[in-house]
This record gives C-alpha cells, sequence and structure tokens, in this order.
C-alpha cells in the first residue's frame, strides 16, 4: 500500500506538526509505504493534493482539520484518487461524521487498512466542500477564530468567538431561491455538525445526494445565545425562528457581497450557488 502523507504544520494550532513522526512510525507500522510532504501554503496544499490524487499513489492521506480537508478538497481528482484522513485539528468534524478515530494510532490503523466509501461533496460557485458552508453570524465567527484566536482549541475557539462576535452583529436581508428573508445567519451543510460538535443540520446526510439548510430568521442576540446550546443536541430546529429546508440547489443573494466560509476557510462571496458536486469522494473509513 502506497500512500501519499500530505500535512499542514499549522493545522490544530501546529498539532499536525508535532505529531507527524508518530503518524508516519504508525502507518508503516500498519505495512504502508510512506511518502510524506509538509505543505508550505494553503495554494501549496490544494496542488500537492490535486498532483498525488492523479499519481501512483493508492491513497492520498491529509493530516489537519476540517480546514486542511478543505483545500485539499479543492482540485482533488474525484474520477482516480482516493482519500484518507488523519484528524489533526481543531474541530475535525469531518472526520467525526465519517467515523475516523481521533487517536492517532487508530486513524493511522483506518487509514492503512479501512475501507472505502463513496461519499458526497457540495459546491459554492463550483468550489468543493466537505462539511457546511454559511453566510452571515456564522461566517464572522469563522472569521473570528481564524484571524484572532490563537491559543485555544477544538470546542473552546468557536464559543470564544461566538461571544466576541455576538454583542454588535444585526440580521441582514438575504434572498434564497428568490424569496426574500431576514436573517441572522444560513448554512448549507453536506454533513450534520461543524464548529467541533455543533448539530446545526441534524438530519443531514452525507451520502444523500441533498443539502440540507439552516436558515436562522432575525431574532434577538439573547434568543440566538440560549438557543446555542440546544444546536449541541440538535434541538435548536424547534425554535420558531430556525427553518430547515433541503434540496440539491440554493441561490443566495446578498444586498452587498458577504463572505462565505465553508469548513472554516473563507472559500467565495455572495451571490452564490451551493450545490452537489457531480462526483463523489472515495473516502477511507
Amino acid at each position: 500500500m502506497r500512500l501519499k502523507l500530505i500535512y499542514n504544520p499549522a493545522a490544530g494550532k501546529g498539532r499536525a506538526q508535532e505529531r507527524i513522526r508518530d503518524i508516519e512510525q504508525n502507518l508503516r507500522a500498519f505495512g504502508a509505504d510512506v511518502a510524506t510532504y509538509a505543505s508550505r501554503s494553503p495554494e501549496d496544499l490544494t496542488r500537492e493534493a490535486a498532483e498525488s490524487s492523479r499519481d501512483v499513489f493508492d491513497r492520498v492521506v491529509i493530516c489537519g482539520g476540517d480546514g486542511t480537508l478543505n483545500l485539499a478538497l479543492r482540485r482533488f481528482d474525484l474520477a482516480r484518487g482516493t482519500m484518507a484522513l488523519i484528524p489533526t485539528g481543531s474541530g475535525d468534524d469531518f472526520a467525526r461524521v465519517n467515523g475516523i478515530p481521533r487517536d492517532i494510532r487508530r486513524a493511522c490503523e483506518v487509514a492503512a487498512g479501512g475501507t472505502v466509501r463513496e461519499i458526497d461533496i457540495a459546491t459554492a460557485n463550483d468550489l468543493r466542500y466537505g462539511c457546511i458552508a454559511g453566510v452571515g453570524f456564522d461566517s464572522e465567527v469563522n472569521r473570528y477564530a481564524n484571524e484572532k484566536v490563537k491559543h485555544l482549541r477544538g470546542t473552546a475557539v468557536y464559543l470564544y468567538a461566538i461571544f466576541r462576535i455576538l454583542p454588535s452583529f444585526r440580521s441582514f436581508p438575504m434572498r434564497i431561491d428568490g424569496r426574500g428573508e431576514e436573517v441572522m445567519f444560513a448554512v448549507f451543510a453536506n454533513c450534520p455538525q461543524y464548529g467541533s460538535g455543533i448539530r446545526i443540520a441534524p438530519d443531514a446526510k452525507i451520502d444523500d445526494g441533498l443539502l440540507d439548510s439552516c436558515i436562522v430568521h432575525r431574532t434577538s442576540r439573547m434568543q440566538l445565545l440560549m438557543t446555542l446550546p440546544l444546536a449541541y443536541a440538535g434541538k435548536h430546529t424547534r425554535k420558531s425562528f430556525v427553518e430547515m429546508r433541503r434540496a440539491r440547489e440554493f441561490r443566495v443573494e446578498t444586498d452587498t457581497p458577504m463572505d462565505v466560509f465553508a469548513d472554516g476557510e473563507p472559500l467565495t462571496k455572495t451571490p452564490v450557488r451551493f450545490a452537489m458536486a457531480a462526483e463523489k469522494l472515495r473516502l477511507v473509513v
């Protein structure tokens, strides 16, 4: 089994860099021939993952979190490549949804000897993402977490960012498939959760060919804050200002261009078409 191991030295606040030797040793212990590559920039990681997916490797192993996965997906050859994942990020929601262990040794065992499953990949303006994309409060939280939160990991990163962004955030007009809304945010989900366990689209499935949208209509900041704990169990959907929709495609417009974040990374801006990629990803689980 020939594996190309690609890692982002900055993933998980440096956790990937700290564990890479342990990961290499474990993969080899499970019988794999490993070639390791440390990315030098986001663009470099995307390029290397794309080239490796068309090369002689049996599997391309991505070491990092949801953001690293997002970069690896962008030009990955879905027709030819097979991807495995060693989760070492802050949230690792994509790994959790697909049953990939966060324990390094067990994750390496899956990468080297697991079975291949075909799963959906979503797009925003034809740019791929794995988990969830959002516009509004959701994206502002992601931006703050990426740019300002340097010494926290996991759930604490997102909770801290939420509390910093919430006091000044206001609802805004959005058109979804031509229908006007006044919203706090809207997300378009390929899988149920993001933000290290927030089950924002609890009924989403990663292999049904559909996107689940969670639209949080205008409400008070206090109501939004009080609803957050419910979202960890997917019970926020009971609130009157929360609406769930499901479709193969959504078209979103705003009065001025707004950032779209996906898998914790900036991806595009509105207006945006959310849809499913024509091809599926072969993922080792």
